[in-house]
């Protein structure tokens, strides 16, 4: 029996990317198995809602709830609605609440400004996470970082992928690859043209990605690397640990953003890695087309979640979780970050940071109690 998948995307554009991804389900026979959540916001425009209309007349499964349609289904699941705000990419939530509610065996969770390659797999490179063991390359890093940018073809030679800690750039590449076989539930498709760097980067050099390696890979177990939103699938239990955290906090005097999905990302990873599931790296490669951005405004909003990554990420590392289930995980690892908070030290860590990750954590539980009144 096929797998039923679920895209989950937030815009404020008009849908031109619909189109793109409907072809794509077409293409690959998934039109009955295959559900696209677009979520809108208040800056919506009109043109969205009716891209979206004229694609279930072309025979799309698209649902694109109103925002009164978006509270209605939230007020049902505890306060998590109180949480998730408007203007915000955070309302990514709603769309995996709903993909969760209807049934979905794996999400895969896009940006509008991410497209579809003509005559390449997508959601079946993605649906893996839903499937049995594969056998596939795994790479083991010696320095425990894995530059994901090593598997694309770019200009400048040597970049990395946003969310991936200053303090293991440019350490002992040594690493070794051996074949191993494991249950996948987190797989991070890259991109072509323009990657998904952080502002730092994008003032500093202005980076291309011209091919892909065709080669995707396992992390190790002791092998750590960013996983982000914008071309990335996880199996349906995972979902209960891929909770977007939320920005628009001041900490350290900045407003913080653009980063909710990494810290979500690594959280999510480690819980699956104590669960004894697997993290992809690869394929699908998606065409990414970057959305205009102020790239200074990017770095103000980037640089205070670059600081307090410095020290979250190697606590990771180094993290011990108990729970049977991605549930019980998620909240134990809620628990010991509210518990860790008092331990970090440094600058960027003052009672602003340490609040905000102290309502982080109550955000986090608010979700598992959302993810259990639906039934996961």
């Amino acid at each position: 029996m096929r797998k039923k998948g679920a895209i989950v995307v937030t815009t404020i554009g008009k849908g031109d990317f619909i189109h793109n991804y409907l072809e794509q389900i077409k293409a690959e026979d998934a039109s009955a198995s295959c559900t696209m959540f677009v979520i809108p916001d208040r800056k919506s425009p009109h043109q969205l809602f009716q891209a979206c209309e004229e694609a279930k007349i072309g025979g799309g499964d698209i649902r694109c709830p109103t925002l009164a349609e978006q509270e209605d289904f939230l007020n049902k699941l505890g306060d998590i609605g109180k949480l998730i705000p408007y203007d915000s990419d955070n309302r990514r939530n709603v769309g995996f609440l709903m993909a969760l509610e209807a049934g979905c065996d794996f999400l895969v969770s896009i940006d509008d400004d991410n497209h579809c390659i003509a005559g390449r797999p997508f959601l079946a490179q993605h649906a893996l996470v839903a499937g049995e063991e594969v056998e596939e390359e795994a790479v083991h890093s010696f320095c425990g970082w894995y530059n994901t940018c090593e598997l694309v073809e770019t200009e400048p030679p040597l970049i990395y992928p946003r969310g991936f800690p200053y303090h293991a750039r440019f350490r002992n590449p040594d690493r070794e690859f051996k074949a191993e076989i494991g249950r996948v539930h987190i797989n991070e498709g890259l991109w072509l043209r323009d990657p998904d760097v952080d502002a730092i980067t994008w003032l500093a050099c202005r980076p291309q990605v011209k091919s892909f390696a065709q080669k995707s890979l396992l992390l190790g177990n002791d092998t750590w690397a960013p996983v982000n939103t914008q071309n990335t699938a996880l199996a349906r239990e995972a979902i209960a640990a891929f909770y977007f955290l939320r920005m628009g906090y001041e900490v350290g005097g900045l407003r913080i953003d653009r980063y909710g999905d990494i810290f979500s990302g690594y959280f999510c990873q480690a819980c699956a890695r104590h669960l004894g599931f697997r993290v992809r790296v690869g394929t699908p490669v998606a065409l990414h087309e970057r959305n205009s951005h102020d790239h200074l405004c990017d770095l103000q909003q980037e640089l205070a979640c670059i600081l307090l990554l410095e020290d979250l990420s190697e606590w990771l590392r180094e993290l011990k979780l108990e729970g049977k289930t991605y549930q019980e995980t998620y909240l134990c690892l809620a628990e010991k970050l509210e518990e860790q908070l008092h331990h970090f030290k440094g600058s960027i860590w003052s009672e602003s940071s340490r609040g905000y990750f102290k309502a982080m954590v109550e955000h986090m539980r608010a979700w598992i109690e959302a993810v259990v009144a639906i039934g996961l």
